[in-house]
């Protein structure tokens, strides 16, 4: 079997692990964060006000939303193992513009043998380099590469004007292609595909030799084949034969059952499964210890860490390293983060758990909870303080805590009022 990075897609199995993690990235929201310090300690806040804030968050180019951008990356980088963006700067004040995607068949990392000028600087020998016939300036259009190739639109760019985000590498600056390393494991899927494609659609049962007891002419040996493929091929599938003037059926060919080709397919899921690191429930198949809600759950946290934290964690990283400045007065205080929270708490009961613990340790208030929910904070203010147990104490100071304890459990006198109407300058206590 012929298999490619665009054959691959024709594997059920490769296409919903591809789709499943690259939607999971790329709905995630993805904003750029402010390191901040109150009282000593770091904390991190929104950068709204940054202008990469809604290239990143909302539109990377002209043509494309973030969650395109970043599905495009992923797709880029399950096939192929490399995932290409190039930074468009603009060249009044060299701020970044736009952020380009550009195709992984078309495009190589290099390095420079010889010092030579690239667009007015001169390159060392040594110096990474990327080689793209993607992206043409002027808005050249040209569909054959060789053609792009011999018309000299080949384009180099500077490292650190390219965003490359790859898988399973050797050397840490190229991935090897998913494809590629797994073409046994995809042909195979791709081969029971095409026999099951072909066995429903064209099989003529029962799959032997037809025999003759004497010898026949070419025009009755025709016609036969032509009545048989008639009778018995495509709609009249399984029918009965009837055989007749001494002609013999003799069985050569094994049935997709003797040749378990569904346990062969159901293999080839949970092995095309297992290379891109997603759960089998995930594509519709269900393993028989996997059976249970809390299997599930925790199946999806495995997701989460061994799957997307991976990619995660690289896209963050790389985008940090190219986008944000690591020198002058900014540099290092801001950084891009993915907001993952969603998929550690993905049903309300696990929230409301999370919420309760938070609410009563007082690690989290009450315009906390309502923002994670994607609620307004509470008009009144009433949602900004932090509870804490009152049977709590200070580590630092155990007198301290003893005495609020030992306040706690002295008598009080309760007093009831009765009143038809509060006066407006009494104090409660």
């Amino acid at each position: 079997m012929r298999v490619s990075e665009l054959s691959a897609l024709q594997v059920p199995t490769v296409v919903a692990c591809v789709n499943i993690i690259s939607d999971a990235i790329s709905a995630l929201p993805f904003n750029v964060f402010e390191h901040v310090a109150e009282d000593g300690r770091e904390g991190k806040k929104k950068a709204r006000n940054h202008p990469l804030f809604s290239l990143l968050n909302l539109e990377p180019n002209s043509e494309m939303t973030i969650n395109s951008l970043l599905k495009v990356m992923m797709v880029h980088a399950l096939l192929w193992g490399n995932s290409f963006v190039e930074i468009e700067h603009s060249k009044a004040d060299n701020s970044i513009t736009n952020l380009w995607p550009r195709q992984p068949h078309k495009t190589r990392a290099i390095r420079v043998l010889q010092p030579f000028m690239l667009e007015g600087d001169l390159l060392r020998r040594g110096t990474l380099l990327f080689e793209t016939t993607d992206g043409y300036r002027g808005g050249d259009m040209i569909e054959d590469e060789n053609s792009a190739l011999q018309l000299g639109l080949r384009r180099f760019i500077l490292a650190e004007d390219m965003i490359h985000v790859h898988g399973l590498t050797l050397d840490g600056r190229v991935g090897l292609s998913t494809t590629w390393n797994s073409r046994q494991a995809v042909g195979l899927s791709l081969a029971a595909e095409k026999y099951a494609a072909k066995f429903f659609g064209n099989g003529a049962r029962p799959a032997g030799v037809l025999t003759f007891p004497n010898k026949q002419d070419d025009d009755v040996i025709e016609n036969i084949r032509r009545s048989w493929a008639e009778g018995h091929g495509g709609e009249n599938t399984h029918k009965v034969a009837i055989l007749e003037e001494g002609v013999k059926f003799e069985k050569i060919a094994a049935t997709p059952n003797e040749g378990q080709l569904l346990e062969t397919r159901q293999f080839q899921r949970a092995e095309l499964c297992a290379i891109f690191k997603v759960p089998l429930h995930m594509v519709g198949a269900m393993d028989k210890g996997q059976g249970g809600k809390s299997n599930i759950e925790q199946n999806s946290l495995e997701f989460l860490m061994y799957c997307l934290d991976p990619w995660i964690t690289k896209i963050e990283q790389e985008f940090k390293r190219k986008l944000f400045p690591k020198m002058g007065r900014t540099a290092g205080k801001f950084f891009p983060k993915f907001d993952v929270s969603k998929l550690r708490y993905p049903d309300a009961e696990t929230r409301s758990k999370f919420y309760a613990a938070g609410r009563q340790w007082g690690f989290l208030n009450g315009d906390d909870i309502r923002e994670m929910e994607d609620m307004n904070p509470i008009a009144d203010g009433s949602g900004k303080p932090y509870w804490m147990p009152i049977t709590e104490q200070d580590a630092a100071d155990p007198a301290t805590g003893l005495t609020n304890v030992l306040r706690l459990r002295k008598p009080t006198k309760q007093v009831v009022w009765h009143c038809k109407t509060v006066p407006s300058n009494m104090l409660w206590t």
